[in-house]
């Protein structure tokens, strides 16, 4: 994690403008039509799904995506000129909304139907702000008082939404803590910290327990954890070799990017479907699970899928749809559910 955070402020001093394409060394893309994962999850690669022109609408990366109550793929990314990309299922360009936030990251929905809303979380102005439908702000949460965060930075990566308004933050680039605020944006307590996550990347509300729960991603430990709504720490699944971004739940299944295996300067990564056991069943750019799953360090990048993904979206066909992080100016690609 030290490593990402050194290269992301060298990145930062050096300017979006002079960063030029990532490494040559970087692994060639696979052909549109390869087949990649395992078992009932295979897909096919679609490199070229949601290439813009590059000179109106240029990235230097991408960090998530969701999918709207309107069937479109929403993405944070790192530009000058926009902050968020708002996608067709065709990948053909909607929208581009700018908010002038300078690493956006998280991007969160909340609500349903057309009152639905998007949080996106900064990592570098800590900002936690909220947007319409069209884009618009709604309202921006208050930063957590410099005495909760003990002198760390507040760099915060992730929140998400309870169906009672609840928001969480998860601050994983700074503090590691997770701030809870209510409906009205009122904070109203703090759990976890350092003790308990090295870099608690991503947070999502699992509705699939008999109370709800929250999934926390410990990216830096190779693990994620079930929390309590409250706070309280009940399980972690460890996926020792799998550095692994935000959990994104559907049905059964939990979808995680896991953005690097062997070293951040490599440029590989793959997705990895867990069933409702958290096995992981597939892993789409990967090989095969190994068949104990106490050990992923075995697991080989096929050396030509992802380059450092960092999210996963699923639409109602099962297809995949993911952005990368500092991956040579990529936009997003898709893979096709088989």
């Amino acid at each position: 994690m030290q490593k990402r955070r050194s290269f992301l402020r060298q990145s930062a001093a050096l300017g979006l403008a002079a960063l030029g394409p990532a490494a040559s060394a970087m692994p060639s893309a696979t052909a549109t039509g390869e087949t990649v994962g395992h078992g009932d999850f295979r897909y096919r690669v679609d490199q070229k799904w949601g290439d813009l022109d590059p000179r109106r609408h240029n990235v230097q990366h991408c960090h998530e995506m969701v999918m709207d109550s309107r069937g479109r793929l929403i993405c944070s990314s790192v530009s000058l000129g926009h902050d968020v990309l708002v996608y067709s299922k065709d990948g053909k360009l909607l929208d581009a909304w700018k908010h002038d936030l300078p690493e956006p990251h998280g991007m969160t929905l909340a609500g349903e139907g057309e009152d639905q809303t998007f949080w996106i979380t900064d990592t570098i102005t800590g900002a936690v702000v909220n947007l319409d439908l069209a884009g618009r702000v709604i309202r921006q949460l208050d930063p957590p008082p410099k005495d909760l965060l003990a002198g760390k930075p507040y760099k915060p990566t992730e929140t998400t939404v309870t169906t009672d308004g609840d928001i969480y933050v998860a601050d994983g680039y700074g503090s590691n803590l997770i701030f809870r605020y209510d409906s009205k944006g009122r904070l109203r307590d703090s759990f976890g910290g350092s003790d308990h996550f090295d870099c608690c990347h991503g947070i999502a509300v699992d509705y699939r327990t008999d109370q709800p729960t929250l999934l926390i991603t410990s990216r830096a430990a190779n693990a994620f954890q079930r929390w309590t709504l409250d706070g309280r720490h009940l399980m972690t699944y460890n996926l020792p070799g799998l550095s692994i971004c935000r959990p994104v739940i559907d049905g059964d299944h939990t979808y995680f990017a896991v953005i690097v295996t062997k070293s951040w300067y490599n440029y590989d990564g793959m997705l990895a479907v867990l069933d409702k056991d958290m096995r992981v069943v597939s892993l789409p750019g990967g090989s095969e699970p190994p068949a104990s799953q106490r050990d992923f360090h075995t697991v080989e990048y096929d050396n030509q899928t992802f380059l450092n993904p960092h999210d996963v979206c699923l639409d109602e066909d099962k297809n995949l749809y993911v952005p990368q992080w500092f991956s040579g100016r990529t936009y997003p690609i898709r893979l096709k559910r088989v």
